[in-house]
Protein backbone atom coordinates (compact mmCIF):
# COMPACT_ATOMS: atom_id res chain seq x y z
CA UNK A 1 0.00 0.00 0.00
CA UNK A 2 1.22 3.45 -1.07
CA UNK A 3 0.70 6.55 2.00
CA UNK A 4 0.64 9.72 1.79
CA UNK A 5 0.60 12.50 4.44
CA UNK A 6 -1.99 15.25 5.14
CA UNK A 7 -1.67 18.04 7.82
CA UNK A 8 1.67 19.82 8.74
CA UNK A 9 2.58 17.08 11.36
CA UNK A 10 2.20 14.25 9.02
CA UNK A 11 -0.10 11.58 9.55
CA UNK A 12 -0.15 9.24 6.58
CA UNK A 13 -3.28 7.61 4.86
CA UNK A 14 -3.63 4.89 2.67
CA UNK A 15 -3.76 6.17 -1.39
CA UNK A 16 -6.90 3.92 -1.42
CA UNK A 17 -9.57 4.65 1.32
CA UNK A 18 -12.81 2.85 2.70
CA UNK A 19 -16.09 5.17 1.68
CA UNK A 20 -18.78 3.89 4.11
CA UNK A 21 -21.91 5.32 2.55
CA UNK A 22 -23.07 1.83 1.69
CA UNK A 23 -23.09 0.82 4.84
CA UNK A 24 -26.01 3.42 5.78
CA UNK A 25 -28.90 0.56 5.10
CA UNK A 26 -30.63 3.20 3.12
CA UNK A 27 -32.61 3.02 -0.19
CA UNK A 28 -29.48 5.12 -2.12
CA UNK A 29 -27.69 2.01 -1.65
CA UNK A 30 -30.00 -0.99 -0.20
CA UNK A 31 -30.03 -2.82 2.66
CA UNK A 32 -26.90 -4.69 3.17
CA UNK A 33 -25.45 -7.42 5.84
CA UNK A 34 -23.27 -6.19 8.36
CA UNK A 35 -21.24 -9.76 8.46
CA UNK A 36 -20.57 -8.53 4.66
CA UNK A 37 -19.58 -5.33 6.09
CA UNK A 38 -17.35 -6.91 8.68
CA UNK A 39 -15.54 -8.85 6.12
CA UNK A 40 -14.67 -5.41 3.88
CA UNK A 41 -13.95 -3.67 7.30
CA UNK A 42 -11.45 -6.53 8.50
CA UNK A 43 -9.82 -7.27 4.85
CA UNK A 44 -9.47 -3.65 4.24
CA UNK A 45 -7.40 -3.36 7.67
CA UNK A 46 -5.47 -6.48 7.08
CA UNK A 47 -4.52 -5.50 3.42
CA UNK A 48 -2.83 -1.80 4.18
CA UNK A 49 -6.24 0.37 4.02
CA UNK A 50 -5.60 2.69 7.56
CA UNK A 51 -8.33 5.57 6.03
CA UNK A 52 -11.74 5.17 6.43
CA UNK A 53 -14.89 7.35 5.97
CA UNK A 54 -18.20 8.30 6.80
CA UNK A 55 -20.86 11.31 7.85
CA UNK A 56 -23.60 11.79 10.47
CA UNK A 57 -26.12 11.88 7.41
CA UNK A 58 -25.16 8.67 6.17
CA UNK A 59 -27.86 6.70 7.60
CA UNK A 60 -26.83 3.99 9.83
CA UNK A 61 -22.89 4.11 8.58
CA UNK A 62 -21.56 5.45 11.78
CA UNK A 63 -22.73 3.11 14.27
CA UNK A 64 -22.27 -0.08 12.10
CA UNK A 65 -18.66 0.96 11.62
CA UNK A 66 -18.32 1.89 15.63
CA UNK A 67 -19.17 -1.95 16.18
CA UNK A 68 -17.08 -2.83 13.47
CA UNK A 69 -13.97 -1.60 14.29
CA UNK A 70 -14.24 -2.17 17.80
CA UNK A 71 -10.89 -3.58 19.03
CA UNK A 72 -9.25 -2.19 15.98
CA UNK A 73 -9.60 1.66 16.43
CA UNK A 74 -5.87 2.42 17.13
CA UNK A 75 -5.19 0.62 13.22
CA UNK A 76 -7.12 3.65 11.31
CA UNK A 77 -7.35 7.08 10.16
CA UNK A 78 -10.72 7.55 11.09
CA UNK A 79 -12.64 10.87 9.26
CA UNK A 80 -16.51 11.48 9.58
CA UNK A 81 -18.43 14.80 8.32
CA UNK A 82 -20.92 17.80 10.03
CA UNK A 83 -23.69 17.53 7.64
CA UNK A 84 -25.87 19.91 9.81
CA UNK A 85 -25.38 22.88 7.43
CA UNK A 86 -28.38 25.11 7.85
CA UNK A 87 -28.24 24.87 11.77
CA UNK A 88 -24.88 26.82 10.82
CA UNK A 89 -21.19 26.24 11.99
CA UNK A 90 -21.37 27.15 15.48
CA UNK A 91 -18.73 25.75 18.34
CA UNK A 92 -21.62 25.00 20.24
CA UNK A 93 -23.79 23.58 17.14
CA UNK A 94 -20.48 21.44 15.60
CA UNK A 95 -19.56 19.85 18.84
CA UNK A 96 -22.95 18.91 19.60
CA UNK A 97 -22.82 16.90 16.32
CA UNK A 98 -19.56 15.49 17.07
CA UNK A 99 -20.44 14.61 20.64
CA UNK A 100 -22.79 11.85 18.98
CA UNK A 101 -20.23 11.09 15.91
CA UNK A 102 -18.08 9.93 18.49
CA UNK A 103 -20.89 7.64 20.77
CA UNK A 104 -21.92 6.03 17.72
CA UNK A 105 -18.36 5.17 16.50
CA UNK A 106 -17.66 4.20 20.20
CA UNK A 107 -14.28 6.97 19.59
CA UNK A 108 -13.23 9.79 21.79
CA UNK A 109 -11.55 11.41 18.55
CA UNK A 110 -11.87 12.31 15.29
CA UNK A 111 -8.87 12.10 13.11
CA UNK A 112 -10.22 14.13 10.21
CA UNK A 113 -13.39 15.77 10.97
CA UNK A 114 -15.31 17.52 7.83
CA UNK A 115 -17.54 20.21 6.86
CA UNK A 116 -19.64 17.90 4.41
CA UNK A 117 -21.17 20.66 2.56
CA UNK A 118 -20.79 24.79 2.36
CA UNK A 119 -24.26 26.37 2.06
CA UNK A 120 -25.84 27.45 -0.95
CA UNK A 121 -29.07 29.49 -2.04
CA UNK A 122 -31.30 26.91 -4.50
CA UNK A 123 -29.50 24.37 -6.40
CA UNK A 124 -25.61 24.67 -7.68
CA UNK A 125 -27.13 25.95 -10.97
CA UNK A 126 -27.61 28.96 -8.89
CA UNK A 127 -24.05 29.59 -9.00
CA UNK A 128 -24.72 31.77 -6.01
CA UNK A 129 -22.91 31.18 -2.30
CA UNK A 130 -25.08 31.37 0.50
CA UNK A 131 -22.14 31.56 2.73
CA UNK A 132 -21.31 34.44 5.05
CA UNK A 133 -18.10 35.56 6.51
CA UNK A 134 -19.10 34.64 9.83
CA UNK A 135 -19.76 31.05 8.66
CA UNK A 136 -16.23 30.52 7.53
CA UNK A 137 -14.68 32.36 10.80
CA UNK A 138 -17.45 29.89 12.84
CA UNK A 139 -15.46 26.61 10.97
CA UNK A 140 -12.02 27.82 11.59
CA UNK A 141 -12.80 28.62 15.31
CA UNK A 142 -14.42 25.38 15.65
CA UNK A 143 -11.92 23.08 14.01
CA UNK A 144 -9.33 25.18 16.20
CA UNK A 145 -11.21 24.88 19.54
CA UNK A 146 -12.17 20.91 18.95
CA UNK A 147 -8.07 20.60 17.91
CA UNK A 148 -7.23 21.98 21.02
CA UNK A 149 -9.80 19.61 23.20
CA UNK A 150 -8.01 16.59 21.43
CA UNK A 151 -11.24 15.95 20.00
CA UNK A 152 -10.18 16.33 16.54
CA UNK A 153 -6.48 15.85 15.07
CA UNK A 154 -7.59 17.79 11.83
CA UNK A 155 -10.55 19.21 10.08
CA UNK A 156 -11.81 19.13 6.58
CA UNK A 157 -14.23 20.55 4.30
CA UNK A 158 -16.20 18.55 1.69
CA UNK A 159 -17.84 20.10 -1.96
CA UNK A 160 -15.95 23.50 -0.99
CA UNK A 161 -15.12 25.43 -4.58
CA UNK A 162 -12.51 27.85 -4.71
CA UNK A 163 -14.34 30.99 -4.11
CA UNK A 164 -15.22 29.42 -0.59
CA UNK A 165 -11.60 28.26 -0.17
CA UNK A 166 -10.41 31.88 -1.00
CA UNK A 167 -12.72 32.54 1.67
CA UNK A 168 -10.98 31.23 4.24
CA UNK A 169 -8.29 33.08 6.53
CA UNK A 170 -4.27 31.68 5.79
CA UNK A 171 -4.40 30.25 9.64
CA UNK A 172 -7.33 28.29 9.13
CA UNK A 173 -5.38 25.67 6.32
CA UNK A 174 -3.34 24.47 9.70
CA UNK A 175 -6.53 23.09 11.23
CA UNK A 176 -8.22 22.38 7.45
CA UNK A 177 -5.89 19.98 5.83
CA UNK A 178 -8.54 18.29 3.08
CA UNK A 179 -11.13 19.20 1.08
CA UNK A 180 -13.30 15.90 -0.01
CA UNK A 181 -14.55 16.24 -3.32
CA UNK A 182 -15.95 14.18 -6.24
CA UNK A 183 -13.02 12.87 -8.72
CA UNK A 184 -12.13 10.68 -11.47
CA UNK A 185 -11.80 10.80 -15.25
CA UNK A 186 -15.41 11.93 -15.81
CA UNK A 187 -15.12 14.65 -12.75
CA UNK A 188 -12.87 17.24 -13.25
CA UNK A 189 -14.24 20.33 -11.83
CA UNK A 190 -11.68 20.23 -8.72
CA UNK A 191 -8.78 19.61 -11.14
CA UNK A 192 -8.13 23.07 -12.79
CA UNK A 193 -5.22 25.09 -12.69
CA UNK A 194 -6.33 27.95 -10.35
CA UNK A 195 -7.57 25.70 -7.65
CA UNK A 196 -4.47 23.40 -8.18
CA UNK A 197 -2.22 26.33 -7.26
CA UNK A 198 -3.96 27.30 -4.21
CA UNK A 199 -4.15 24.08 -2.67
CA UNK A 200 -0.51 23.65 -3.36
CA UNK A 201 0.12 26.93 -1.63
CA UNK A 202 -2.30 26.03 1.29
CA UNK A 203 -0.73 22.74 1.68
CA UNK A 204 -4.79 21.47 0.89
CA UNK A 205 -5.35 17.55 -0.40
CA UNK A 206 -8.17 16.36 -2.02
CA UNK A 207 -10.02 12.93 -0.35
CA UNK A 208 -11.42 11.49 -3.78
CA UNK A 209 -14.93 10.23 -3.57
CA UNK A 210 -17.19 8.86 -6.53
CA UNK A 211 -13.49 7.54 -7.58
CA UNK A 212 -15.06 5.32 -10.13
CA UNK A 213 -18.12 7.62 -11.12
CA UNK A 214 -20.67 5.03 -8.72
CA UNK A 215 -19.23 2.03 -10.98
CA UNK A 216 -19.61 3.81 -14.96
CA UNK A 217 -15.48 3.64 -15.00
CA UNK A 218 -15.47 -0.32 -14.14
CA UNK A 219 -16.24 -1.36 -17.54
CA UNK A 220 -19.30 -3.32 -16.27
CA UNK A 221 -22.07 -1.00 -17.37
CA UNK A 222 -24.38 -1.13 -20.44
CA UNK A 223 -27.35 0.20 -21.69
CA UNK A 224 -29.39 -2.72 -20.40
CA UNK A 225 -27.24 -3.12 -16.86
CA UNK A 226 -29.65 -3.11 -13.91
CA UNK A 227 -28.83 -0.02 -11.60
CA UNK A 228 -29.37 1.53 -8.09
CA UNK A 229 -31.53 4.38 -7.36
CA UNK A 230 -28.73 6.81 -7.48
CA UNK A 231 -27.51 5.69 -10.36
CA UNK A 232 -30.47 5.76 -11.97
CA UNK A 233 -30.77 9.81 -11.32
CA UNK A 234 -26.91 10.53 -12.28
CA UNK A 235 -26.89 12.11 -14.87
CA UNK A 236 -24.05 10.28 -16.29
CA UNK A 237 -25.86 7.25 -16.88
CA UNK A 238 -28.25 9.02 -18.99
CA UNK A 239 -28.41 10.20 -22.72
CA UNK A 240 -26.26 12.38 -23.97
CA UNK A 241 -23.85 12.52 -21.39
CA UNK A 242 -23.55 8.56 -21.46
CA UNK A 243 -22.54 7.99 -25.12
CA UNK A 244 -20.13 10.18 -24.33
CA UNK A 245 -18.72 9.11 -20.92
CA UNK A 246 -18.44 5.46 -22.67
CA UNK A 247 -15.96 7.08 -24.86
CA UNK A 248 -13.95 7.62 -22.26
CA UNK A 249 -14.71 3.74 -20.50
CA UNK A 250 -13.56 2.16 -24.15
CA UNK A 251 -9.72 3.71 -23.68
CA UNK A 252 -9.97 2.76 -19.96
CA UNK A 253 -10.96 -0.69 -21.41
CA UNK A 254 -8.10 -0.67 -23.73
CA UNK A 255 -4.86 0.32 -21.57
CA UNK A 256 -6.59 -2.54 -18.36
CA UNK A 257 -6.38 -5.10 -21.65
CA UNK A 258 -2.70 -3.87 -22.67
CA UNK A 259 -1.64 -4.46 -18.81
CA UNK A 260 -3.21 -7.22 -18.27
CA UNK A 261 -6.02 -5.42 -15.43
CA UNK A 262 -9.49 -4.40 -14.70
CA UNK A 263 -10.52 -1.18 -16.40
CA UNK A 264 -11.32 -0.08 -12.24
CA UNK A 265 -7.44 -0.58 -11.20
CA UNK A 266 -6.90 1.48 -14.15
CA UNK A 267 -9.05 4.71 -13.28
CA UNK A 268 -8.37 4.41 -9.78
CA UNK A 269 -4.17 4.58 -10.92
CA UNK A 270 -5.09 7.38 -13.12
CA UNK A 271 -6.19 9.60 -9.72
CA UNK A 272 -3.72 8.11 -7.32
CA UNK A 273 -1.22 9.32 -9.28
CA UNK A 274 -2.82 12.82 -9.06
CA UNK A 275 -0.78 15.50 -7.44
CA UNK A 276 -3.43 17.01 -4.79
CA UNK A 277 -4.57 13.16 -4.11
CA UNK A 278 -4.05 11.84 -0.68
CA UNK A 279 -6.31 8.87 -0.96
CA UNK A 280 -9.23 7.64 -2.86
CA UNK A 281 -12.13 6.12 -1.51
CA UNK A 282 -13.92 3.28 -2.97
CA UNK A 283 -17.38 1.92 -1.91
CA UNK A 284 -17.50 -1.87 -1.95
CA UNK A 285 -19.80 -4.41 -1.28
CA UNK A 286 -17.52 -7.18 -1.51
CA UNK A 287 -13.99 -8.12 -0.71
CA UNK A 288 -13.43 -9.58 -4.01
CA UNK A 289 -14.17 -6.09 -5.70
CA UNK A 290 -11.97 -4.10 -2.46
CA UNK A 291 -8.98 -6.79 -3.39
CA UNK A 292 -9.00 -5.76 -7.07
CA UNK A 293 -8.73 -1.95 -5.62
CA UNK A 294 -6.57 -2.28 -3.63
CA UNK A 295 -4.32 -4.39 -6.38
CA UNK A 296 -4.47 -0.99 -8.76
CA UNK A 297 -2.14 0.83 -6.47
CA UNK A 298 0.71 -1.42 -7.83
CA UNK A 299 0.04 -0.65 -11.23
CA UNK A 300 2.67 0.78 -14.04
CA UNK A 301 1.01 3.15 -16.26
CA UNK A 302 3.41 4.25 -19.18
CA UNK A 303 3.69 7.93 -19.32
CA UNK A 304 1.88 7.37 -22.83
CA UNK A 305 -0.78 5.33 -21.46
CA UNK A 306 -1.51 8.68 -18.51
CA UNK A 307 -1.36 10.47 -22.19
CA UNK A 308 -3.92 8.75 -23.31
CA UNK A 309 -6.62 8.67 -20.48
CA UNK A 310 -5.82 11.96 -20.24
CA UNK A 311 -6.60 13.20 -23.52
CA UNK A 312 -9.92 11.10 -23.07
CA UNK A 313 -11.04 12.92 -19.96
CA UNK A 314 -10.15 16.09 -21.61
CA UNK A 315 -12.16 15.50 -24.88
CA UNK A 316 -14.92 14.09 -22.46
CA UNK A 317 -15.95 17.60 -20.89
CA UNK A 318 -15.36 19.73 -24.17
CA UNK A 319 -18.28 19.28 -25.89
CA UNK A 320 -20.26 19.62 -22.70
CA UNK A 321 -22.37 22.77 -22.02
CA UNK A 322 -20.91 25.30 -19.28
CA UNK A 323 -23.14 24.19 -16.80
CA UNK A 324 -22.45 20.77 -17.02
CA UNK A 325 -21.01 20.70 -13.55
CA UNK A 326 -23.26 22.30 -12.09
CA UNK A 327 -25.53 20.55 -13.35
CA UNK A 328 -24.08 17.24 -12.00
CA UNK A 329 -23.74 19.00 -8.71
CA UNK A 330 -27.36 19.81 -8.83
CA UNK A 331 -28.57 16.43 -9.60
CA UNK A 332 -26.82 14.60 -7.02
CA UNK A 333 -28.52 17.26 -4.12
CA UNK A 334 -31.91 16.51 -6.14
CA UNK A 335 -31.21 12.65 -5.76
CA UNK A 336 -30.05 12.68 -2.27
CA UNK A 337 -33.14 14.47 -1.29
CA UNK A 338 -35.48 12.18 -3.11
CA UNK A 339 -33.89 9.04 -1.70
CA UNK A 340 -34.16 10.72 1.91
CA UNK A 341 -30.87 11.09 2.84
CA UNK A 342 -29.65 13.89 4.87
CA UNK A 343 -25.49 14.18 3.79
CA UNK A 344 -26.01 17.21 1.45
CA UNK A 345 -27.87 19.40 3.54
CA UNK A 346 -26.06 22.52 3.08
CA UNK A 347 -28.12 24.00 0.96
CA UNK A 348 -30.49 27.20 2.65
Amino acid sequence: MLYNKIGKDGIKVSAIGLGTWEFAQTKAWGVGKIENYKKIVDYALDNGINFIDTAEGYGKSEEILGDLLKGRRDDIVLATKYSRVRQGFSYQNIRKSLEGSLKRLNTDMIDLYQIHWPKIKGHWSGGESGMEKKDYEDIQDSMEKLQRENLIRFGGVSNFRLHHLKNFNDEAFNVIVTNQVPYNLLWRSYDRPEISEFCVEKGLKYIAYSSLAQGLLTGKYSKDSQLTEIQKANVLFNEPVYGRAMKVVDVVKTIAQEIDATPAQVALKWLIEKELTASVLVGIRRVEELKENIEAVELNLTRDQMSRLEEASLEFWKPMPPQLELWLHDNSKQTLEKLGVDSSSGYS
